[in-house]
């Protein structure tokens, strides 16, 4: 019962949640607007803020108002505003992603700057979160060192904004590169220090060091040094990285005490699989098939596991919990409908090995195929928490 601790109100953590959703829906018809040939160009930039703030970070963000409370063991430092920040970001991020992809830039800039300020104000409240005392843990300083990632990125992301209109005289590839490689820490930094919590936790794996764990924040750091001096040396340091994360969450899996396999670890297997797969076509100078790879293999499997376990238990908690010992009440388990959480898995291995193939062999046809398969598992993911939504109304029943 550790994720209960200082609940904050679902409708903020469940807005987030329900946002990176439609977010991550929205991303599907937007990835054939990109081309990742131009990495820098606009289409591509708007598919990935759709997809990297639209799903990954709302997810992150709605977890963290969560998660953090429960690592630092107090109150997250405030929520006031939080509901409103929420409609903000969600304005800003499909403006700007629009903008981008279209070449308006009045929905560009407007949304950038909505953004700016909805990020800018969580960066805030969270990294007050860790003033005042709290528990130290690998976790917690993981966390602490992404608000600083966060807030460097999202300076940096403004300073784009600024350098397009012509207001800022500065090096836009710079910027950009950096941009990426804070932002991507903040995302790498929640998903290795929250891995330390939530991968025991769900299954059941005790005597742990994170040795692996610190050195994947230190070579990610290291690699940060690197691109002030060469990519290539600074890819080889960010490699490493992945392969310390990848190593030490297959550890914390083998070491695990449940061992049915379940919609849970065959998506974290699923996930690390395409990791590893992504840092083998980076070093094969496959870029486009690596992007697809790291974006719908590793971070769609990894969330969309974790959406299974915490969404359920958070409903569960606020709307269920209250009738325990009044009624019959439904476990965790059978919240999830399982036969549609395990042919979402299936479609999305078989969208990642189609549109791969149709990318290796210029099958144009085959990679659409890929994204269609991928579009219906995302869809499954969409069905199953809305069906876990529905027992927000659990207690509607007994009012009656």
């Amino acid at each position: 019962m550790l994720l209960n601790t200082f609940a904050p109100p679902f409708k903020l953590v469940g807005g987030y949640f329900i946002a990176g959703i439609c977010f991550l829906i929205a991303s599907i018809p937007a990835f054939f607007a990109a081309d990742f040939e131009a990495i820098a160009g606009l289409e591509t930039a708007g598919f990935l803020h759709l997809f990297f703030v639209g799903f990954v970070m709302s997810v992150i963000i709605g977890a963290l108002y969560q998660l953090t409370s429960v690592i630092l063991e107090k109150p997250f430092s405030t929520i006031k505003g939080a509901v409103v920040n929420l409609a903000l970001y969600c304005a800003g991020t499909a403006s700007i992603g629009y903008g981008m992809i279209s070449g308006e830039t009045g929905f560009m800039h407007g949304g950038g700057m909505a953004l700016f300020i909805a990020l800018l104000f969580f960066t805030a409240t969270y990294a007050a979160s860790f003033m005042n005392g709290c528990k130290k843990s690998f976790a917690a300083f993981m966390l602490l060192a992404s608000a600083a990632f966060l807030f460097v990125g999202v300076l940096l992301g403004f300073c784009l904004l600024m350098i397009l209109s012509g207001t800022l005289p500065m090096d836009f590839m710079f910027a950009l590169k950096f941009h990426v490689y804070f932002v991507l820490g903040f995302v790498f930094f929640i998903i290795v220090g929250v891995a330390t919590v939530l991968l025991p936790m769900f299954a059941l794996a005790h005597d742990l060091k994170f040795t692996l764990s610190k050195f994947a924040f230190g070579f990610y750091i290291f690699a940060g040094i690197l691109l002030f001096f060469s990519e290539i040396y600074a890819y080889f340091a960010f490699g490493a990285a992945i392969v310390c994360f990848v190593a030490e969450a297959l550890h914390i899996l083998k070491k695990r005490v449940r061992k049915a396999y379940d919609y849970w670890n065959v998506n974290i297997a699923l996930s690390l699989a395409a990791f590893v797969l992504f840092c083998a076509l980076i070093a094969a100078d496959r870029y486009d098939m690596a992007v697809f790879m790291l974006i719908y293999g590793f971070l769609f499997a990894f969330i969309a596991a974790h959406l299974y376990k915490i969404a359920p238990f958070l409903i569960w908690y606020h709307y269920v919990a209250p009738f325990v010992g009044k009624r019959e009440v439904p476990l965790l388990d059978q919240m999830i409908l399982k036969k549609p959480a395990y042919i979402g898995i299936g479609f999305n291995a078989l969208g990642l090995v189609l549109y791969e193939l149709g990318v290796w062999l210029e099958i144009k046809s085959l990679a659409h195929c890929g994204v269609a398969c991928l579009l219906v598992s995302i869809v499954l993911v969409a069905i199953n928490m809305i069906n876990v939504f529905k027992f927000t109304k659990f207690g509607v029943k007994e009012e009656k």
